[in-house]
């Protein structure tokens, strides 16, 4: 398992009057984009709540600021599929960064979750247990998901040891029928209780694949949830232009 971290990056354009009839250009400029114009912009078409990351100088390239060096990761590998996870540059901290307004003030967090929107935010210290990590992201996927997110990675993580025993399996058999071929040539009659345990345990496999992907679908409360001011605002960015101009 892997994070899925989304990059989001983000110029602002202003028109500006030249000569000839109906002439415009578009000159980039640096500012930062107001507080709830940026969460907006980062979460794009996306209603799963944010985990947002601030790259330092110390962690850059790097998932330590969410992932432990010494603890076991899967718990929270699994969790962060029900998040919308975007990771931001070190100059974050400029305050000419399109997304600077979203880590103002003498002690900003290096890791937050919270809604699309950005209300109901929650810090995620680097010195918080494995538990009370979990527990934050718990509690936000809960007011977000109509389906128990605790619940569905208990049993998501019961299928990773069982991809894990399939795996070997697969790859044991395979091993075996490729020997028994180079052994006795494709006569031999072993080759289909083989190939029959193989499909077996692909069978199982995609029953397992399967079972996760019902699993993965807690249901979003607000899936289509965009006020009009926001639709604006998205419809704008497309064209690279400030909202209304």
């Amino acid at each position: 398992m892997k994070l899925k971290w989304d990059f989001p990056t983000h110029n602002i354009y202003k028109r500006e009057d030249t000569k000839g009839a109906n002439a415009t250009i578009a000159t980039k400029i640096e500012a930062a984009l107001p507080e709830q114009e940026a969460y907006f912009t980062i979460a794009g078409d996306d209603r799963r709540p944010l985990l947002v990351l601030r790259e330092c100088l110390i962690c850059n390239g790097t998932d330590d600021a969410l992932l432990s060096s010494y603890e076991n990761n899967e718990a929270v590998l699994i969790v962060t599929r029900w998040f919308h996870c975007v990771k931001l540059p070190t100059d974050i901290l400029s305050d000419e960064h399109s997304f600077h307004t979203l880590f103002e003030g003498d002690h900003p967090p290096h890791l937050f979750v919270s809604r699309w929107d950005g209300s109901n935010p929650i810090e995620l210290r680097g010195d918080l247990s494995r538990s009370e990590l979990l527990g934050n992201m718990y509690a936000t996927l809960k007011a977000e998901y109509k389906k128990d997110a605790k619940k569905a990675a208990k049993e998501i993580t019961k299928l990773m040891y069982v991809y894990d025993m399939l795996d070997e399996k697969i790859q044991r058999l395979e091993i075996t029928i490729d020997d028994e071929l180079e052994r006795r040539g494709p006569k031999s009659k072993k080759l289909k209780k083989y190939r029959k345990q193989l499909e077996a345990a692909q069978k199982e496999m995609a029953a397992a694949k399967e079972k996760e992907a019902v699993l993965s679908n807690l249901q979003l409360k607000n899936p289509d949830e965009a006020p009009n001011a926001l639709a604006e605002l998205l419809e704008s960015r497309k064209n690279g232009l400030p909202a209304g101009q």
